[in-house]
């Protein structure tokens, strides 16, 4: 039986490493004890082909047909911007789905910073931050708390990503006392429901809290 010297536990099967620590495992190796799981990552790789190669099709085509009506003025670049914007927000899918949690702050940034050069790009009327920046987070904290919730996740693997989006709904209130707001209610609501999401996690996971921030940053 395999031996991890580090973490003082025996391991069954053959593997290199521990699978606590990562450290080198010493002692004799076993026929693998455990069953071997069918791999998703062949049928999710084939799914991303196929939909990567629509996406040029769909590319392809419009840019053809926008070329030859160019008196329809350049509408195939906004179809380009839109699908270059959907693939960014699947491959941080894609890239973070060990990791929920990080996965919804990823996509919670990218997604705003998508919005945001939409509406730059398009004369700049205000809307990303008006009502998609005011909208989007309180969604991504709902999102952030069933993820932990259906997971039963401890709290050292939720309470940074958690209280990121939590301090994220105050932007809204920032912007807003700074004069680049021209709606204020979505604003307000948001920085509201940030508060007291910010107010339950001290109250309920204070001290959990406190030691994460101790460990991360090595106080």
């Amino acid at each position: 039986m395999l031996f991890c010297e580090h973490c003082g536990v025996h391991v069954r099967g053959s593997l290199q490493r521990c699978p606590l620590c990562q450290s080198p495992l010493s002692g004799h190796r076993e026929e693998n004890v455990y069953p071997v799981l069918p791999s998703v990552q062949k049928p999710l790789r084939r799914i991303l082909r196929l939909a990567a190669f629509a996406t040029v099709v769909i590319a392809i085509v419009c840019s053809a047909v926008n070329i030859s009506l160019p008196q329809t003025g350049w509408w195939s670049l906004f179809v380009l911007a839109s699908l270059a914007s959907t693939w960014l927000v699947v491959g941080i899918t894609v890239r973070k789905r060990g990791s929920p949690m990080k996965a919804i702050l990823w996509q919670l940034a990218a997604i705003s910073a998508v919005t945001f050069a939409w509406d730059l790009c398009t004369g700049f009327a205000g809307w990303s931050l008006d009502f998609v920046l005011p909208i989007l987070i309180p969604c991504a904290q709902l999102a952030a708390f069933i993820v932990l919730w259906a997971l039963s996740m401890r709290p050292p693997d939720y309470l940074f990503t958690l209280t990121s989006c939590i301090l994220a709904g105050l932007a809204p209130l920032i912007l807003l006392l700074c004069g680049a707001l021209k709606v204020i209610y979505p604003s307000v609501i948001c920085a509201g429901i940030s508060l007291a999401a910010l107010a339950g996690l001290l109250l309920f996971k204070g001290k959990e809290l406190r030691d994460d921030a101790v460990r991360r940053l090595h106080l």
